[in-house]
């Protein structure tokens, strides 16, 4: 098949298909399968060869058997031991929406999701530093910050515990 293809239930394909493909259900692509076509399902299941960019609503799993040459738009994703996968991966709520949708609104595609570096944790400021007489600076310790425990929960306290 050529073209573009829109169905409204489940897809099981077993031969060659190019363009696109969108399926409001489910989408296996079976061992003997060459797909080289954009994807578009609930869940989709690759044993054969995708060449094209994939979004699954739900999970995308890549078998075994399979191979994968392209971007993906998942909630969750499975690669199995001795699956073939090339490209970049987007998960979250951005993979949730449909793929249509980006390209209809620009904003919704600039917005593509970024790399977050991982911060160092707030620290409390350094307090300032104090004037000796002779010139030098003299430092105050840092004020120590204990979480709060949470509300209805008592503390115990140290030492043995009271008999009845």
């Amino acid at each position: 098949m050529i073209g573009q293809l829109y169905i409204e239930g489940d897809l099981r394909v077993g031969g060659v298909v190019e363009g696109e493909v969108e399926v409001t259900g489910d989408v296996e692509i079976d061992d003997m399968a060459k797909v080289k076509a954009t994807l578009a399902g609930r869940d989709v299941s690759i044993r054969g060869q995708v060449n094209g960019a994939v979004t699954a609503r739900k999970r995308l799993v890549v078998a075994r058997s399979g191979t994968l040459v392209g971007d993906v738009r998942v909630a969750r994703l499975v690669i199995q031991d001795g699956a073939s996968f090339s490209g970049k991966v987007s998960m979250g709520a951005a993979a949730e929406a449909p793929a249509k949708k980006a390209e209809v609104e620009p904003v919704a595609a600039a917005a593509e999701p970024q790399a977050i570096a991982e911060l160092p944790a707030p620290t409390a400021p350094a307090p300032p530093a104090e004037a000796r007489s002779d010139g030098k600076a003299k430092s105050t310790p840092a004020a120590v910050v204990r979480p709060k425990s949470s509300p209805g929960k008592g503390t115990q306290p140290k030492g043995k515990p009271k008999r009845r």
